[in-house]
């Protein structure tokens, strides 16, 4: 395919995925075209309501890997004063908050922001979030809460592991393989307080695969996180209880009747996304669902799915790289950015017979 073509190609999935997030390709007070700047030419810039800049778009042939073309729109960024870019070649698309000093790269998406997500973003980064490790969890985190809420020793370390490479490496994809029975809703309870109390998260969505476990989840995050306003999604109002809430509890079910996920939210709505019993949700239709929100992910389950285990990636790739796919899609450790076989924090079931003996301490039934 020429590349001329090829360009003209990755323009039309990219005018498709705008569309997808709610951009009015037709109104040049929304998205203007091909604007000359001073050191070059910027393919899109996506603007506010008051017509100012909040983004810049490069786009690049099908071929070839738009990230390289990241310094090209950080010249643009800066030129236009344009707090956004993305760059995207129809198929790939990485995004970096440029406004926000400790953004220090772009990291990949797989929708692009609404034009509301990314005025909200602006919004954000006039108060930028503290480190998550800034918030010390100690084994009386909760304690104010509930007298008799100890975190345990393994719990903190899930979560400072998390918080650690959240900080430092600026990782977004997590996973935590935890036994059964080792307090995992106590943890996201916790690691969900510390994401909304540093600003690192605005807005939770906590994915449950059945009700009874939504309400479970919503009993204990009530009494944990009250301030926060939790709900679960199938039966808060759109108006007041749903907008007001900064923690939402859901089952898949509910988010994929008739697309609710989509009529309700945009890309960017939750800074943070936990899905419960991960290895059942990254698959099928409900993968629809869990890639649309463009957010932090932590993945928990006892159980992960590893397709990835004692492949030649590279071997398979080249003799069958629809098998490799395929096999991509259904391992949680991919899934989460994790290498086969190695979550980011394990927790398993030899460790909870080490620790059983612990006293005095309570945690939530998973």
């Amino acid at each position: 395919m020429p590349s001329g073509q090829n360009e003209a190609f990755s323009r039309i999935l990219i005018d498709k995925a705008l569309e997808s997030s709610g951009w009015n390709l037709l109104d040049p007070l929304q998205v203007q075209f091909e604007l000359h700047t001073g050191n070059g030419r910027a393919d899109y810039l996506l603007k506010d309501k008051l017509g100012r800049v909040l983004c810049v778009l490069e786009a690049k042939r099908e071929d070839l890997d738009p990230y390289d073309a990241k310094d090209q729109a950080r010249g643009y960024a800066e030129n236009l004063k344009a707090p956004f870019v993305i760059l995207s070649n129809g198929r790939g698309h990485w995004f970096w908050n440029f406004e926000r000093a400790d953004q220090r790269d772009a990291y990949r998406i797989e929708r692009f922001p609404s034009r509301e997500d990314l005025e909200r973003l602006r919004l954000k980064n006039l108060q930028p979030p503290r480190p998550l490790t800034s918030e010390v969890i100690a084994p009386e985190y909760l304690l104010k809460l509930k007298n008799d809420l100890t975190l345990r020793r393994y719990q903190i370390r899930a979560m400072d592991e998390i918080a650690g490479l959240f900080d430092t490496k600026g990782l977004r994809k997590f996973l935590l393989e935890m036994a059964t029975g080792t307090g995992k809703t106590l943890l996201c309870a916790a690691l969900i307080r510390r994401f909304l109390t540093t600003r690192n998260a605005e807005r939770v969505l906590f994915i449950v695969d059945r009700i009874e476990l939504a309400k479970q989840t919503m009993e204990d995050f009530a009494v944990v996180l009250p301030e926060f306003k939790p709900v679960i999604f199938k039966t808060a109002r759109r108006t007041g209880e749903l907008l007001g809430s900064s923690v939402v509890v859901a089952t898949i079910q509910s988010l994929m009747v008739d697309r609710r996920y989509r009529a309700e939210f945009t890309p960017f709505y939750f800074d943070l996304v936990i899905n419960d019993e991960a290895h059942r949700s990254i698959y099928g239709d409900a993968r629809e669902v869990v890639q649309f929100f463009q957010a932090t992910r932590i993945g928990l389950t006892a159980t992960p799915k590893a397709y990835l285990k004692n492949i030649n990636v590279e071997e398979l790739e080249a003799e069958n790289p629809k098998g490799l796919e395929a096999r991509q899609l259904r391992d949680t450790y991919h899934y989460f950015g994790c290498k086969p076989g190695f979550p980011t924090f394990r927790y398993d079931i030899i460790d909870k017979g080490v620790n059983k003996g612990n006293k005095g301490v309570k945690s939530f039934v998973d």
